[in-house]
């Protein structure tokens, strides 16, 4: 590496020791890169669906983080000036050797950073640029520029999808969104690559503007974490909008259970950086101990009761894709021996798996998995001393029973939840609990608990249009798919609401 290529690498691992939290060392600071570029990749995968409110989130969290002591401002803008005049006249090599001695000088000035990842960009060195890209983001989260780099990146490198979502965050946050629509559209030419050329096309379109010219070819971005949407469906219930069937017919095979675990311990390292991240939120049931262990509830509270009970039997599913963490989910504990029930959606693009589950970690490989009903298997090597049990009920009398949701929506993990029974539906053979629980993107797959403890359904989707139109399937359902084993899951047959 050269003397200045590694100046820089050691400027970021201080300034990312220093935005972490009190304690941390530069030993430690590739850990807090993780943990920042994590937030900047869900950034992406919320802004490619179009979520607002996710993208929001996890703004918030890069914003939380400690900022660090601005550097020599006065000494560093020489340099930058002098970075800047070699850039517009595209001696990249010599913007780069100014730009360098500017960030060297001035490393937490996200103006300096932006600039030299613009710089090594243009270089075609897309690893310095895309690290440069995610510490100017750490420094800034709405830095428009910044975004616009990071989605060229991609698409020069091929990923369409996260350039959407990263040229998506560019005009979200730019000072001058039409002036910024104009860029996007001079990145559709016919001189740039096809992935570049897709993501403008789709952040301009999830943003209502016109995309002129069209692009040779268009991608279309389905949601990664949010319940798919689905076609209307006759049901015997009272006219209303019906709610979307479940998406079927895009997944893809999985690979057997031994490869994908062989996969998923290959990848343990790297998977548990993102799990150590979550879990330094406030987590009450992993700070009192063995979360195993059902603790001693609150009976005096119904919710109190349902959360301290439930809690370490609920997982957090973090998938990784192409080398990256790339989505959460929830899940739930089925068997003594570690089996968890999630979504199909949650885990169809994934190459590997982990799951939380209380303050317990373990990679998964996919045991089972059906498109109808929406559900997977996940085999872990969690060992519990309860699980929990499934109520096979499924009739009027289920109607207006309370329920509780617990699940990780947006990443924001242990999130608990209430509301009632609205109605029973029949989607495409598939019968779903209609709830009035609130469930966002990143509940899918987590339980649906009625007031006796025993689950009732699977959170699987929820439509956007309307109040609190959210859709579990049936715990009944998941009994006659064939991913349960009687001989390791438990039932119940009986209503017994306490």
């Amino acid at each position: 590496m050269p003397p200045d290529a590694m100046k820089i690498t050691q400027a970021i691992t201080l300034m990312l020791a220093a935005i972490g939290v009190a304690g941390i060392g530069p030993a430690q600071a590739a850990d807090q890169y993780q943990t920042i570029d994590f937030y900047i990749q869900q950034m992406i995968t919320q802004a490619a669906a179009n979520e607002e409110t996710g993208v929001q989130t996890f703004r918030e969290q890069l914003e939380n983080l400690k900022r660090p002591d601005a550097g020599d401002a006065a000494k560093a803008r020489p340099f930058q000036q002098q970075g800047l005049q070699q850039l517009a006249r595209d001696n990249f090599k010599e913007a780069l050797a100014a730009f360098r001695q500017a960030f060297i000088t001035d490393p937490a000035d996200s103006e300096i950073a932006g600039q030299l990842s613009l710089t090594y960009l243009r270089l075609q060195r897309f690893k310095e640029a895309e690290r440069l890209a995610v510490y100017t983001l750490s420094l800034a989260p709405t830095h428009s520029s910044a975004w616009l780099t990071l989605g060229e990146i991609y698409g020069q490198t091929g990923d369409s999808q996260r350039a959407g979502g990263a040229f998506a965050n560019a005009r979200r946050f730019a000072k001058q969104p039409s002036q910024l629509a104009e860029q996007l559209r001079g990145l559709m030419t016919a001189d740039q690559p096809e992935a570049v050329r897709a993501g403008a096309q789709h952040a301009l379109q999830a943003s209502g503007a016109n995309p002129n010219p069209k692009p040779a070819t268009s991608a279309v971005l389905p949601p990664q974490s949010s319940p798919p949407a689905l076609p209307a469906a006759a049901t015997p219930s009272p006219p209303s909008p019906a709610p979307p069937s479940p998406k079927s017919a895009t997944a893809t095979e999985s690979p057997s259970a031994e490869a994908a675990s062989a996969q998923a311990s290959a990848m343990l390292g790297s998977l548990k950086q993102g799990l150590k991240k979550l879990s330094n939120r406030a987590d009450p049931v992993s700070r009192a101990g063995d979360s195993s262990r059902l603790q001693a509830p609150n009976t005096d509270n119904v919710g109190q009761r349902i959360y301290q009970q439930s809690i370490p039997l609920t997982c957090l599913i973090v998938t990784s894709r192409n080398g990256r963490t790339d989505n959460l989910g929830s899940g739930l504990l089925v068997s003594a021996d570690g089996l968890v029930i999630t979504n199909h959606h949650v885990i169809e693009k994934a190459d590997n798996l982990a799951v939380k589950c209380g303050g317990r970690e373990s990679t998964a490989s996919v045991r089972k998995r059906s498109k109808e009903p929406d559900l997977a298997l996940l085999a872990t090597s969690l060992k519990i001393e309860k699980s929990f049990v499934l109520n096979e009920i499924y009739n009027q009398a289920l109607i207006g029973l309370d329920v509780f949701v617990i699940g990780n929506p947006y990443g924001l993990e242990g999130t608990f939840s209430t509301g009632v029974i609205s109605g029973l539906r029949e989607i495409d053979g598939v019968r779903y609990i209609q709830i009035s629980a609130p469930v966002s993107p990143g509940n899918s797959g987590g339980p649906v608990i009625l007031s006796d403890g025993t689950v009732i359904g699977i959170a699987a989707m929820g439509l956007k249009k309307g109040q609190n139109l959210n859709f579990a399937i049936a715990s009944a359902d998941v009994i006659a798919s064939g991913l349960f084993d009687a001989a390791r899951m438990k039932t119940q047959r009986l209503l017994g609401v306490k």
